[in-house]
């Protein structure tokens, strides 16, 4: 029997480091009958799926023919891009399935879920440095985007494996809980490789690090200034800075709110008694007072201590 192991995201749950994990277990022959599927010079699938516009407006497309290519030969494989967390629209996973059940006789879906306060503040990386999240998210100068209506498409938890439950069948969803307690030796990749029943490699060491308050205040005050991104990744690359960009408690709590009822009924759709939010919703971490407050001249005089001396 054919089988596909689909790893679907969620974005900032870990999935650079399995890709990069998944990439050398394939080079090096660690993933037993299975095979590792990837798009040249790249240890991922997610050049396939495409995300164009902004907001409400923001659409992916899927590239089914590059999709049918990635897998040639006879045999089951695994693939991973979390760019499928994007979709949003049925009809377009009921395509994906309807071409992925042409080559595989089992598809299985995994997904890692992260509290979504908790994801939107490590995604805000994503919003210097990709086109995507910048599009999603907007620029906004914070810890924390304001929410805006689309955000559900997203961050509605239970809506979207709905969708995919209904195009793959909910026995082959295989959804795990980004929270360190609920991980296999509180770690992605080593959860991932313990659930396809194989040894997690000795890899090298977890990638895409985050960026600092400094940074991403100066990346996103660029941004939203039009400055072109590679100018931006350049300078922020110069800035030292100890400190995480970290909210408000209470515009954490604002923000996890409106996802509070899907979160509830996604406890009740996975069974989860333990946690009748699903997420441990502890929200102590944050500081009574945030240190996203900052204004243009602080950001203006942070660029200039960085910057090239101009020439005369």
């Amino acid at each position: 029997m054919r089988q596909l192991w689909l790893h679907i995201g969620s974005h900032k749950t870990g999935t650079s480091s399995l890709q990069r994990a998944l990439l050398y277990a394939q080079t090096h022959n660690l993933l037993g009958d299975l095979t590792y599927a990837h798009c040249p010079k790249s240890s991922s699938i997610n050049q396939l799926i495409r995300v164009k516009g902004a907001g409400k407006a923001l659409k992916t497309t899927v590239d089914f023919r590059g999709l049918k290519a990635a897998f040639p030969d006879k045999g089951s494989y695994i693939a991973s891009s979390e760019m499928f967390f994007w979709i949003h629209n049925p009809r377009q996973v009921r395509k994906l399935a309807r071409v992925l059940k042409r080559q595989f006789d089992k598809i299985h879906i995994v997904a890692y879920l992260r509290r979504q306060d908790s994801l939107a503040i490590s995604h805000r990386k994503q919003a210097v440095m990709r086109n995507a999240a910048e599009g999603f998210y907007g620029l906004q100068v914070s810890a924390l985007p304001t929410y805006q209506q689309h955000f559900d498409r997203y961050f509605q938890y239970d809506q979207k494996l709905k969708i995919w439950a209904d195009a793959f069948g909910n026995d082959n969803l295989h959804i795990r809980k980004f929270e360190k307690s609920a991980l296999f030796n509180q770690d992605t990749v080593d959860d991932f490789f313990h659930l396809l029943g194989l040894a997690t490699p000795e890899w090298g060491e977890h990638a895409n690090p985050p960026l600092s308050r400094k940074q991403l205040l100066v990346g996103l005050y660029q941004r939203s200034k039009g400055v072109e991104r590679p100018k931006v990744a350049r300078l922020i690359k110069k800035i030292e800075d100890p400190d995480k960009l970290i909210p408000s408690r209470a515009q954490a709590e604002v923000f996890l709110s409106h996802f509070k009822d899907s979160n509830r009924r996604l406890a009740e759709i996975l069974g989860d008694k333990e946690a009748p939010f699903y997420f441990d919703m502890d929200l102590s971490r944050y500081p009574e007072v945030g240190n996203d407050t900052v204004t243009d001249a602080e950001i203006e005089q942070w660029i200039t201590a960085h910057s090239d001396p101009q020439t005369p």
